[in-house]
């Protein structure tokens, strides 16, 4: 789990996650308890604003789409040219609130430090999904703390790149049609001749797909072996979509009941619900960006 400590709150957010700050600083207020991480995640808006968001990545939409199309995700992202990202990866680690928690300061300061194969080497592992064993062992640095600054720094440009590419596969997809992540939370909504769509949101991208509401993402069961779902009474928007054959969750951010609610954010603004899927031997499908 990935936390940092109080700092000064700001508005310099680029636009586009306006409205998750706002939700984040909110939350601060409703909830308290979570405030350390909700500030060390508005932190982490700031520095994507100041380093990730002004990266140009429009011309790079024809390299990395993908000719095939099918059920293959509209983005192949691996194509990226991230020798192009080395030197401001470096930035991006060297800029990291001196709030970070140890472990993220110390692998900060180790990426920032190392050469440009290396940083390379590291966004790389994160978009293929391989092990990070060769650049952990290289940066001396546990798994965790990489993971979450390779994808803090490259979410940001996979956000933008899905945004500007045409829309990915129509038929459900467990994992994200336009970049292949798998989904972080889901959100329930009206739409005008639907009741109730449930949309699953990519841990990446952001991008979010329309996915039958009964059906678990990680393994495809529905019916009585699949989903049963733990609410909250304090959190009625939010509830834990678990599945009884693989043990994988995600929650589910129910847009008609508070429709305020950011999904990115209220995942990671309520660990409670997190522990209690862990206590009762369940899985993630995608941890957040802060590692919960």
């Amino acid at each position: 789990m990935i936390l940092g400590g109080p700092r000064s709150r700001r508005s310099n957010v680029d636009p586009r996650w306006i409205l998750r700050a706002r939700r984040a600083r909110t939350l601060l207020a409703d909830r308290p308890h979570t405030a350390a991480l909700l500030q060390f995640y508005l932190s982490i808006l700031e520095l994507q604003t100041a380093v990730c968001a002004p990266i140009d990545v429009s011309h790079w939409v024809t390299t990395v789409e993908s000719p095939g199309g099918g059920d293959a995700p509209r983005l192949q992202l691996e194509r990226l040219p991230v020798n192009e990202f080395s030197v401001t990866f470096s930035t991006f680690c060297r800029e990291m609130p001196e709030t970070a928690p140890a472990p993220v300061t110390h692998a900060a300061g180790a990426i920032a430090g190392a050469r440009a194969e290396t940083r390379v080497d590291l966004l790389m592992t994160l978009l293929t999904g391989e092990e990070l064993a060769t650049p952990s062992g290289v940066l001396g640095c546990e798994p965790a703390p990489l993971v979450f600054l390779a994808r803090a720094f490259l979410s940001p440009v996979a956000e933008t790149l899905s945004a500007l590419a045409p829309t990915g596969a129509a038929a459900p997809a467990a994992v994200c049609p336009q970049c292949g992540w798998p989904p972080q939370v889901s959100r329930l909504e009206d739409e005008s001749h639907t009741q109730g769509v449930r949309r699953l949101v990519c841990a990446l991208c952001a991008a979010a797909w329309i996915f039958p509401r009964g059906v678990c993402p990680a393994c495809g069961v529905s019916g009585e072996e699949g989903l049963e779902f733990h609410v909250d009474e304090a959190l009625p928007h939010l509830r834990v979509e678990a599945c009884k054959t693989c043990r994988h969750y995600l929650k589910s951010v129910d847009l008609r009941v508070l429709g305020l609610a950011e999904p990115l954010v209220d995942d990671l603004a309520t660990p409670e619900l997190d522990l209690w899927a862990t206590e009762q031997g369940l899985e993630k499908i995608a941890p957040n960006l802060l590692g919960l």
